[in-house]
């Protein structure tokens, strides 16, 4: 089971890692998640690394903020986990916003990451994203509830072919318990967070080995967002698998196939200055 801390800062996270860990390995959630979004991976990953999935500011148990904030405030709140738990560097991955989180931590402190997983991401929300997740923040600034904002949300992060599938109905339902729920103004920050960071410029600077995984159904994330990241990172590689923005569930066992075989060939290698 996962042993949960929480640094000075306030951010929460769950560890879990076997016996003996060389490497170290953080997950880090998209929008309107939190550390249990990575339960699975988490599981695997933990049988040979010392894997560390942060809840980001705002979201599951760690501390919200009064006011605005930015992407790259995010990435120094996991510098500030990496510290606590006196870890120099580890292999990042990020989902969705997540990914932005990543993408700034590798620019701001590149010392700290050894390799990056930029999972179903973009250097910035493209058009399409922005224009729903705006009216989508509106809606939700207007009064409607988190079920009405899930419900909205929902047929964006699945493909049609997954949503057509008994496997799906689980996620059809909003959840009964939301004792954790996240409130309207943390959800709204993050989002405020998002639309506002734009990375294309820095994806230059990001020097350490790079894996982009994108659904080929991925609505939120298109395969174009996933190209600009590939061609905007000197070295990094594109694995596209079926599925909707949530690959990690729709295609759980090829989502972790190219991450276990990315972490396998790059786990020994030296961060890059």
């Amino acid at each position: 089971m996962p042993t949960a801390y929480t640094s000075k800062s306030g951010i929460h996270w769950t560890e879990q890692s076997p016996a003996a860990a060389l490497d170290a390995v953080i997950l880090i959630h998209g929008l309107g998640g939190d550390s249990g979004f990575w339960e699975a991976e988490q599981k695997a990953l933990g049988e040979r690394f010392r894997v560390l999935a942060i809840d980001l500011r705002g979201s599951g148990q760690s501390a919200g903020s009064t006011g605005p904030f930015s992407i790259e405030d995010l990435a120094n709140d996991v510098i500030s986990v990496l510290d606590h738990a006196g870890i120099s560097s580890a292999h990042v991955i990020g989902f969705s916003m997540g990914g932005l989180v990543a993408q700034a931590l590798a620019v701001a402190a590149p010392h700290r990451v050894k390799s990056l997983v930029l999972a179903a991401t973009f250097a910035t929300t493209n058009q399409q994203a922005s224009l729903f997740l705006k009216a989508v923040g509106s809606v939700y600034r207007a009064g409607a509830t988190a079920k009405q904002l899930y419900e909205l949300v929902l047929p964006w992060l699945f493909s049609e072919k997954f949503l057509s599938d008994p496997r799906a109905a689980p996620y059809k339902v909003y959840p009964e318990d939301q004792s954790a729920e996240q409130s309207r103004e943390d959800w709204l920050r993050l989002l405020d967070a998002q639309l506002a960071f734009d990375g294309r410029a820095e994806l230059s600077k990001i020097r350490m080995p790079t894996l982009v995984v994108c659904g080929d159904e991925d609505r939120l994330a298109p395969r174009s967002d996933a190209g600009q990241l590939i061609k905007g990172i000197k070295g990094s590689v594109l694995k596209m698998i079926p599925g909707g923005h949530l690959i990690n569930i729709e295609s759980h066992d090829e989502f972790m196939a190219h991450i276990e075989d990315f972490l396998s060939a790059v786990s020994c290698e030296k961060t890059p200055k």
